[in-house]
């Protein structure tokens, strides 16, 4: 199973679901990227690992302009798809199915052109020369590529195209290639569930004019739509709007119209071939009741009455039957009036165009854009309707529901017909309050992950009162983090209470426990550090020059276990700020100053929650005789993280721990198409990336380096982080996370990397 990359995942599985119209056209194992003939090899544990990989981008993408709408389907299937895949023996036999339907597909796929080209042979003896381009398209749109197109027509000659004993064939335009067809279905589809209507049949529909209408009206109406749809606020519906009218202008305003008819034929031919065979076969004929339904069928998939009537024509002869009569072709519909005019539409039109789709003022009983009401139909809407909708968007956003205030705002544009100023001004506040709610939750997202559940419930509480429709990670709202939250908090209250009478065994457990629920519980870790023996300190601290940094070494405590040493360095006015944490007995501090006395150095082992007292070096003496100073000397530069503390007094605790220091190290650091990327260490979503052209900078606050903050989200959106010009240039990472609601930034660079001036750099 390949390693799972997000640029390749939404090429080669996310772009041909979303062109499928979804996952319930796909399976788990595609959905997954999990490859079929490697589950027999795959433990559960591999299983849940991609499963995990594949939510992960699933939450990352969720606003992608494109795939929004398929990846929320996927995301309120994850559940069941997953768990389709949870253990061997349940894997195994969807495996199976999951291989037969493939198969059985694409049977079927092939089955559908041995019978076309069967056809095409018994009429005339082969396949026309002319009708191979045409036989060719078609094929692609069943999903046959080239060279099996090739093999299954070439065992059948070319022939010369003669008379046939049908009507004879129209010059055909030149053909839509099948994955544009595939593409404005696709985004039909999806501008129907997002306006929870039905989609446009064709894109004459979403224009509300029928087939036939011409190439001036056309643009007309597709000129006053996009003027229209750049008033609407940036959202996925804009942005299929603009792909869609994109489309109108090059298919049925530059190009040929007849060939956009001609592929959705196509597509309506295949889609009604089984029907028109069953009945074949059932009745040896086509009954005429059977041929108008179908022809009814056929123009309400957009075609116009003519080729609706050929289509079934031309599946009656592949069976072999002669063609009952037809009803005539009805009389061409007015065509419908521009989106925006005051003019009704025409009889039989039900659209106005893209801007009302879906049409609240059709449903409210008059024409679009103030047309008359239908003759016997419900009253008019009040003209001021939308000024209600705007109040109910207000009431919404004061009681905490920006969501719900944004469907009454969209509700409000649509009964409007425009974008007035009061609705753009509640649309306003309503995307300020989620925007604010977004960064609450990026803000607790590395809290809960950690635990930390003292430190989430100020900001869930804020949460709660303004955001709360606006989901979190795994769709979970902010009322459910803070009920969660509240829970753990008053477990681990009760279990620190029980620990304070408990006995000494039983008190370390209690402590533990209530730790596991909340890992930010201050009382518990206060207890459990006092009831625990502290381990032995280091001895013989010792800091000397390693070129522009300070080498702090330590013998190592006697204590047994997994130890961590906490290295603090003070400044001449007393000041300490944390080096970093190690579990080797040495440590590098690129962030001293670079020339002049070595600072004062404290070391403390800790075990678990529990701390030594801390072991200092000696009191800094003058600078060695042969150091000489530099003529620029680089002003001394501190670590970012804002958690230094006041030294403290002989005998009492160290200095709190730089939260960023115990984040794992980044790894695979690499430049790659003229971007920087790493893989993300977990609990860590904020990166410093420090950059300087002469030498590798010594601290994330490096004076004479370029340095610059980067998101997880903003990383995946633009696939790494791209880099100044200039070369060579030293890059250094240094992980983030949030203490206290300040940024920390680790004290160590976590992966370093020289560009050399040709060629790329290695990590190191």
């Amino acid at each position: 199973m390949r390693v799972f990359e997000s640029d390749d995942y939404r090429r080669r599985v996310l772009a041909v679901v979303h062109r499928r119209g979804g996952a319930e056209h796909s399976d788990p194992f595609e959905i997954y990227d999990i490859p079929l003939a490697e589950v027999d090899t795959l433990d559960d544990a591999a299983i849940r690992a991609r499963i995990a990989e594949v939510w992960a981008f699933w939450q990352r993408s969720r606003d992608h302009p494109r795939y929004r709408g398929v990846i929320i389907g996927l995301l309120d299937l994850h559940t069941e798809l997953s768990a389709a895949l949870a253990d061997r023996t349940s894997r195994l036999a969807l495996r199976d199915r999951v291989a037969a339907a493939r198969a059985a597909r694409d049977d079927e796929r092939f089955a559908a052109l041995d019978a076309a080209v069967a056809r095409l042979v018994a009429r005339f003896g082969g396949i026309p020369a002319d009708r191979v381009a045409g036989l060719r398209a078609w094929a692609a749109t069943q999903g046959i590529d080239e060279s099996a197109f090739a093999l299954r027509t070439r065992r059948h000659r070319i022939v010369t195209a003669g008379p046939a004993t049908g009507p004879t064939d129209q010059p055909r335009p030149e053909p839509i290639p099948a994955e544009v067809l595939r593409q404005i279905r696709a985004d039909l589809d999806e501008l129907g569930r997002i306006t929870a209507s039905g989609p446009p049949r064709s894109l004459f529909d979403l224009l509300g004019v029928p087939p036939g209408t011409s190439r001036e009206q056309i643009r007309d109406l597709r000129d006053e739509a996009l003027v229209r749809n750049r008033a609407r606020r940036p959202d996925r519906r804009r942005a299929l709007l603009d792909d869609l009218l994109a489309a109108v202008g090059a298919l049925l305003v530059e190009g040929d119209a007849d060939a956009y008819l001609d592929a959705l034929a196509a597509a309506t031919s295949e889609r009604l071939r089984p029907r028109v065979a069953a009945a074949v076969l059932v009745e040896d004929a086509l009954l005429p009741a059977e041929a108008a339904e179908l022809v009814a069928e056929a123009q309400a998939d957009g075609l116009d009455p003519h080729r609706a009537r050929a289509v079934v024509r031309s599946l009656a002869r592949e069976q072999g039957v002669t063609v009952p009569p037809l009803p005539p072709p009805a009389a061409p519909l007015p065509p419908a009036a521009p989106p925006g005019s005051s003019r009704p539409p025409g009889p039989g039109s039900s659209r106005s165009g893209p801007d009302a789709f879906p049409d609240p003022t059709a449903a409210a009983g008059r024409g679009p854009r103030g047309g008359a009401p239908p003759a016997g139909g419900p009253a008019p809407a009040r003209a001021d309707a939308w000024r209600a909708a705007v109040s109910r968007a207000r009431a919404a956003l004061r009681a905490g529901r920006p969501v719900e205030a944004g469907e009454h705002v969209a509700a409000a544009r649509e009964l409007a017909g425009e974008t007035l100023p009061p609705i753009r001004a509640m649309d306003d506040e309503v995307e300020t309050a989620i925007r604010a709610a977004a960064d609450r939750w990026a803000q607790l997202a590395p809290l809960i992950a950690a635990g930390r559940y003292r430190a989430v419930l100020p900001t869930a509480r804020r949460l709660a009162e303004t955001g709360a429709d606006v989901p979190g990670p795994g769709n979970q709202l902010a009322g459910e983090l803070l009920s969660l939250a509240e829970a753990r908090c008053s477990g681990a209250d009760a279990l620190v209470a029980r620990a304070q009478t408990a006995g000494a065994h039983d008190r370390d457990r209690l402590l533990g426990e209530a730790l596991a629920l909340v890992t930010d519980h201050a009382e518990a870790s206060a207890l459990l550090a006092r009831s625990r023996p502290g381990p032995a300190p280091p001895g013989a601290v010792q800091a000397q020059r390693d070129g522009r940094s300070v080498l702090v070494s330590w013998q190592p405590s006697t204590t047994a276990g997994e130890v961590r040493y906490r290295v603090t360095r003070f400044t001449a006015d007393g000041v300490g700020r944390a080096v970093g944490v190690t579990a080797g007995s040495s440590l590098e501090d690129g962030g001293a100053p670079p020339d002049g006395a070595i600072p004062r150095y404290e070391v403390a082992a800790g075990v678990g929650g529990a701390w030594s007292a801390p072991v200092g070096t000696a009191e800094p003496g003058p600078p060695p005789a042969d150091l000489v100073p530099s003529a620029d000397p680089v002003p001394p530069a501190d670590p970012v993280p804002p958690t230094g503390v006041p030294s403290p007094e002989a005998g009492s605790a160290a200095p709190a721990v730089n939260a960023a220091d115990t984040l794992p190290p980044p790894v695979g650091l690499r430049w790659v198409d003229e971007r920087l990327r790493w893989t993300w260490p977990a609990g860590c979503t904020e990166m410093m990336v420090v950059c300087r052209p002469d030498e590798p900078p010594t601290a994330a606050d490096d004076p004479r380096a370029q340095a610059r903050k980067v998101t997880n989200t903003r990383y995946e959106i633009d696939g790494g982080v791209p880099l100044p010009p200039g070369r060579p240039l030293h890059v250094a990472l240094f992980c983030c996370t949030r203490q206290a609601g300040r940024l920390a930034v680790a004290a160590l660079a976590g992966a370093r990397l020289r560009l050399a001036p040709v060629g790329d750099g290695a990590g190191r």
